[in-house]
């Protein structure tokens, strides 16, 4: 069977002697990102069965299988999802956590990356299909502008002989704390049938909104969404997986000895690893895609070549949460292959799979 394995994926097994992975001749990453949660038949959401109710939407690959099953495990659970049927609109902002930039200078003698100028576009995925919301089609998904956390709506009116003006949403508990600044989403105009309307809603830090994850299991990305017509009064569910990196900080270069003396400090059982295959073009260069890990507020710490390994580059890089939470990668590309392996350390590593997925979707990205 050696003869039949592509060459990338034989030398990514040969590092992983007396592992699942030489045994199953699978990468790593089959056996850490795509565990299957096992679903807690005492979640009840308060608004009777809706796990029927969520949307099938679009599978990212590294992201959990049951990403859409708002009845399943994961930080809060199902049980903080009030009764839409009663909700009042609530105009009153949650204080909003700011935390300042860093002032240290750049280990390379230039000064501090600064914040990206234009912040990079949410990856947006179907989260709602028209027949489960009154004919109302829902697009979502997550970025950061200006320091703040964007849920990006996107409503297109399919079939519904009322044009949408007014929503209510609120979300369930989670495991990044995030609730709504303002429950009221208004389009001005109305959208009618065969139009389309958009709504940057800004999430905010709550304590109280914060889900617990379970004990030696990773945090869930899953954010379950209720929505409510104002018009009509029907009441939908959809779940969306949330991008870390919309809570990446603009503060999350680390200074060299600081990231070399953390680097070595981090067990080796903190550490996630990866293979990122088919990655295009602009992925395959250290300079593109420092480039282009910047404007997501991941920062590029040092990059050397691999001794003795002809071609081959390795790129460290350290990123950091509004909340407080480190990562750092360690990236080795190898000149004519479009692919990367990914080493990722963080002492929060119930978080560090939803930073390796984040940097593995940045790579994909065209």
């Amino acid at each position: 069977d050696t003869y039949k394995l592509e060459p990338n994926l034989l030398n990514v097994l040969v590092g992983q002697i007396a592992t699942l992975s030489s045994i199953y001749h699978k990468p790593p990453e089959a056996f850490v990102v795509r565990a299957k949660r096992v679903p807690n038949s005492d979640d009840d959401l308060g608004v009777g069965d809706v796990g029927e109710e969520i949307e099938e939407g679009d599978e990212d690959e590294e992201d959990y299988e049951d990403e859409n099953d708002v009845n399943g495990g994961g930080a809060g659970g199902g049980g903080d999802l009030l009764d839409m049927g009663g909700l009042s609109i609530n105009n009153n902002a949650a204080p909003v956590a700011t935390t300042g930039g860093g002032g240290m200078g750049d280990i390379f003698g230039a000064a501090p990356s600064p914040a990206p100028a234009n912040e990079p576009e949410a990856r947006m995925a179907k989260v709602c299909a028209p027949e489960k919301s009154g004919g109302i089609e829902l697009w979502a998904g997550f970025r950061q502008v200006n320091g703040a956390v964007k849920l990006e709506i996107d409503v297109r009116n399919i079939s519904s002989n009322v044009p949408v003006s007014n929503l209510a949403i609120q979300l369930n508990k989670n495991a990044f704390g995030l609730s709504p600044a303002n429950q009221q989403i208004t389009f001005d105009p109305p959208v009618p049938m065969g139009g389309q309307g958009k709504h940057a809603l800004e999430l905010v830090n709550n304590p109280g909104m914060l889900g617990a994850v379970p004990a030696g299991q990773p945090a869930s990305p899953q954010i379950q969404v209720a929505i409510k017509n104002m018009t009509t009064g029907l009441v939908f569910y959809f779940a969306a997986n949330f991008a870390l990196e919309a809570l990446f900080s603009a503060d999350g270069a680390l200074e060299r000895a600081a990231f070399i003396e953390s680097w070595k400090s981090i067990d080796d059982k903190k550490e996630l690893y990866g293979t990122v295959g088919d990655l295009p073009p602009a992925s395959t260069d250290i300079d593109g895609v420092s480039a282009r890990f910047a404007r997501h507020r991941i920062f590029l710490i040092a990059r050397r070549p691999v001794p003795n390994a002809e071609g081959q580059e390795v790129a460290y890089f350290s990123m950091r949460t509004t909340t407080g939470m480190v990562f750092m990668a360690e990236l080795t590309f190898k000149q004519g292959v479009n692919a990367a392996k990914v080493c990722l350390k963080t002492e929060n590593i119930a978080y560090g799979v939803q930073a390796k997925v984040a940097l593995e979707n940045l790579l994909r990205a065209q």
